[in-house]
């Protein structure tokens, strides 16, 4: 049996049936007032069924928000937990496990004009002003961009604490655990948030040390890249840490209609550089408690073999979880991955249901 398919333990206590991450990716279907639904449950049940190892649910918003999707999920109150609640049971009965993946509401790359913003008169936050290139807000007039009217975040502690009550209610929802997503390029602070590096990470520290106070180490894992920052979340004891090559290999990938091709200016990396190769051991050594993930763009042959070397425990297959619900099948049985061939609508939409380009992939014949 190949490696990739045999169960490991995450943390000390979350029992995985693989060692195969589905990554969490925002689908922009949560129609029922940003809450999830059936066909929520189904997209992410049919996963769990077919032997998905860990499943990352889509960054959910811990506060109101005005990113490019209207119909990305919220978790702020007790509605939304309940609404996960059917979720998270859906997949518990596949025997799956499902981490929530909590997000700040979008930084700068929102606009001030998104229904949520306006109802509830709340202001773009962003660690700095900088402005975000780019962007197109198809539902609203104009299709304009990313907006210009950023407030920049005074004490950061109230963005800690909507974490907080996000991943609090989280717990509620059943969920196994939490997957913190952060990365620190919009920051032009000189407080103490800012400047060096060990400011730099001040933040998503005290965010991460929260969602300890809440879920402990071993059911907490992070996707991030940063040198300095890797070694301060081993000391933690996380359950894993999930390195990221995205923007390393900008020719890789067979969905060209989305897969990003360029790095922010500023913020570009060499072509073919391996993180993995300059932070893997940082993460994985003799006596490390914490599991070492990849994501990007990974064969099964690479994961096979890296898993193989012992570089690493665990892998993320993001799209092709999109349109193959049967990944996990497929990946048994050396079958071919389908691939994305209705077009650029069917990751966010538009949609004519919401089971459109989400529930209606088809599956391998056995």
């Amino acid at each position: 049996m190949s490696r990739l398919l045999e169960p490991v333990t995450l943390g000390d206590s979350i029992q995985l049936r693989n060692r195969i991450c589905m990554g969490a990716m925002t689908r922009n279907r949560c129609i029922d007032d940003n809450k999830p639904t059936s066909a929520n449950a189904k997209y992410y049940a049919d996963r769990a069924r077919d032997g998905a190892g860990l499943i990352v649910a889509e960054g959910t918003f811990v506060y109101y928000n005005g990113a490019e999707w209207p119909h990305a999920p919220v978790m702020f109150n007790y509605d939304h937990a309940e609404a996960w609640k059917k979720i998270t049971d859906a997949v518990h009965d596949a025997q799956g496990k499902i981490f929530f993946q909590p997000w700040h509401p979008a930084g700068r790359i929102q606009n001030d004009n998104m229904p949520m913003l306006k109802e509830h008169n709340y202001p773009v936050y962003a660690p700095s002003k900088i402005p975000a290139a780019g962007g197109k807000f198809h539902s609203l007039e104009g299709c304009p961009g990313y907006t210009t009217n950023i407030t920049e975040i005074g004490d950061p502690k109230f963005i800690v604490e909507q974490y907080k009550n996000s991943v609090t209610l989280a717990k509620l929802a059943g969920f196994d655990g939490i997957e913190l997503l952060a990365q620190g390029r919009a920051n032009n602070r000189t407080d103490a948030y800012g400047g060096s590096v060990e400011n730099r990470c001040r933040f998503p520290l005290e965010v991460l040390d929260t969602i300890i106070d809440v879920w402990g180490p071993r059911h907490v894992g992070i996707k991030i890249l940063y040198e300095y920052f890797i070694p301060q979340l081993v000391q933690r004891r996380l359950a894993y840490i999930n390195i990221s090559r995205r923007g390393c290999h900008p020719e890789k990938g067979e969905d060209s209609s989305i897969r990003p091709h360029f790095r922010p200016k500023g913020f570009e990396l060499p072509d073919h550089w391996e993180p993995l190769q300059q932070f893997g051991s940082l993460v994985k050594y003799p006596g490390s408690e914490t599991m070492l993930m990849v994501n990007h763009e990974y064969t099964v042959e690479e994961a096979e073999l890296l898993v193989n070397e012992g570089k690493i425990d665990l892998v993320t297959f993001g799209r092709p979880f999109i349109y193959n619900p049967d990944l996990i099948t497929r990946i048994a049985q050396k079958k071919p991955f389908a691939v994305n061939d209705r077009g650029k609508h069917a990751n966010y939409g538009p949609y004519k249901t919401v089971d459109e380009f989400y529930n209606d992939w088809p599956r391998i014949s056995t």
